[in-house]
């Protein structure tokens, strides 16, 4: 008797051995998307991704398939950065909670490059959309990596080797919207810069208000402001260059107006403030608080800046 009981636990115990594989991969039951999340390790923000992480071999067993990517994210992730038949397989890194969306992070492993993403998920789980976020190295040697802090700005940093041991770095800042849009909101560079071109970020919001506006003081610095939420608010833009290049600073951010002409911008992360005064085609602005995270040691965010004329729209 004692024979035939040990027989059965052992049948029991085998069975139910065979119904925790997971499904999704070679089980009859097929994958849902609770386990597909649970494939991705539990992260937090601030969140950062470089190529050395990428380069960290992890066992094949590891691997998530293609087609459960395919299903819960989208089947063009790969698009633009890896062949139509080129063997890649992709690997799930973290899925951390933001404020608006939901983020999941992959690993592409290809036979040359490996390539971090970023994919964007509304809070009930739907994709909205992906931000290639890191890379080990592209055909021109450019080396991608990201950080994203816990006001859910993204940044994505471009390093490229130029002559000698000198390097180029291109930092680029993404905000995303509630329905998983990326907007393009700061580029820092260190990069050759053509005299009188400077990028900027917000160049094309509203500009209704009396104060919004383009400000200059030299070919190499702007103040650049932009309609906000209500007429009590509104975007900025700051970038300069001093002292033949060798000081800069950037600055971008939302402030507010406060009594008669003057303005006001508090940064959330750290103890920077800078202060507005408008008058008759002019802004002079003058720190309030450290700003040493956005600009040189040897230089500040001051000055008096002469409102640039709007060109005139032509009428057809």
């Amino acid at each position: 008797m004692k024979r035939y009981l040990l027989l059965l636990l052992t049948i029991v115990a085998l069975a139910a051995c065979k119904s925790k594989k997971k499904p999704g991969r070679g089980a009859d039951e097929p994958m849902t998307f609770e386990d597909f999340q649970e494939l991705f390790t539990p992260g937090t923000l601030p969140y950062k991704l470089n190529a050395d992480t990428l380069q960290l071999k992890q066992a094949d067993s590891l691997a998530v398939d293609v087609a459960d990517v395919s299903r819960f994210l989208t089947d063009t992730l790969l698009k633009g950065d890896y062949g139509k038949t080129e063997k890649v397989k992709l690997f799930p890194l973290a899925r951390i909670q933001g404020n608006l969306t939901n983020y999941m992070v992959i690993k592409a492993v290809g036979r040359t490059q490996s390539t971090g993403y970023l994919c964007i998920l509304d809070k009930k789980g739907k994709y909205l959309n992906r931000l290639r976020i890191a890379n080990t190295g592209s055909a021109d040697g450019t080396v991608v990596s990201t950080s994203i802090d816990s006001k859910n700005v993204i940044k994505v940093s471009s390093e490229k080797k130029l002559s000698g041991s000198n390097t180029a770095l291109k930092e680029d800042f993404y905000a995303v919207g509630k329905d998983g849009s990326v907007q393009l909101i700061m580029t820092n560079s260190n990069g050759p810069t053509t005299p009188g071109q400077i990028f900027n970020p917000i160049d094309t919001l509203p500009r209704k208000h009396k104060f919004s506006g383009d400000y200059t003081s030299g070919d190499m610095s702007l103040i650049s402001i932009r309609d906000g939420e209500d007429g009590k608010t509104f975007q900025f833009f700051i970038t300069f260059s001093k002292d033949n290049g060798n000081c800069k600073g950037e600055l971008s951010g939302k402030g507010h107006y406060i009594a008669g002409n003057r303005g006001e911008f508090k940064d959330k992360e750290s103890s920077c403030g800078i202060a507005f005064q408008f008058s008759a085609g002019r802004v002079t602005i003058r720190e309030i608080g450290g700003c040493g995270a956005y600009r040189g040691i040897k230089c500040f965010f001051e000055g008096n800046y002469a409102r640039k004329a709007e060109k005139k729209k032509k009428k057809v």
